[in-house]
């Protein structure tokens, strides 16, 4: 069959731009379909991924709290087994005797020229109550006493009284006697009281 195109040089070509006109509409209109779905993909995943920071971000944070309040906890632990090592301290510090300061205090009352060999400190057992420097008997209330006795040498009567005359005025030391069993040429001993509460640390 042989057919026959009767149509005018003028026709053909409209025919061909007609043919090229529906051939780019229906590419842009394919190309602009094309955009518009990958901008909605687009649009999807970027909600997607937002909503998931968002989750990623509370879990972080959630952890984050837990963490803090982990470290809270512990150090609130730390706190109070340092508290109570700290009171188990002051435990073990309350009633103790200050012998060092007890010592110390006694030095200045002992004049240059006296030389003590010995000084021993023990429990008070029985025996009258204490008196003080005025002569005055002293209640004890429960309070324990320590016996002291002090051994040294005083070459001079003089000195002698000066150390006797310092340990009656002393606030350390209570119930001190004059007895002539205390004295041996140039040897002395004498014997004290020192109440506990004068050497025990509050």
């Amino acid at each position: 069959m042989i057919k026959i195109n009767l149509l005018s040089p003028a026709d053909k070509l409209n025919i061909k731009w007609e043919k090229i006109n529906h051939s780019v509409i229906y590419n842009f209109t394919a190309i602009i379909f094309i955009q518009v779905f990958f901008i909605f993909v687009l649009l999807f995943v970027t909600g997607y991924l937002n909503m998931e920071n968002e989750k990623l971000n509370k879990q972080l944070d959630n952890m984050q709290l837990r963490s803090e309040a982990r470290e809270i906890n512990s150090i609130k632990r730390e706190l109070i087994k340092h508290n109570s090592q700290l009171d188990s301290i002051f435990k073990i510090q309350e009633n103790q005797f200050q012998w060092t300061k007890t010592l110390e205090k006694f030095s200045f009352l002992v004049p240059s020229e006296i030389r003590i060999d010995n000084i021993s400190i023990g429990p008070e057992i029985g025996g009258a109550l204490p008196k003080n420097k005025a002569g005055n008997t002293l209640a004890q209330n429960n309070t324990e006493n320590f016996k002291v006795v002090i051994v040294g040498i005083s070459k001079t009567m003089e000195n002698l009284l000066n150390f006797e005359n310092n340990l009656k005025d002393s606030e350390i030391f209570i119930d001190f006697n004059i007895d002539p069993k205390n004295y041996d040429g140039e040897n002395f001993r004498y014997v004290l009281s020192i109440q506990k509460k004068n050497i025990v640390s509050n």
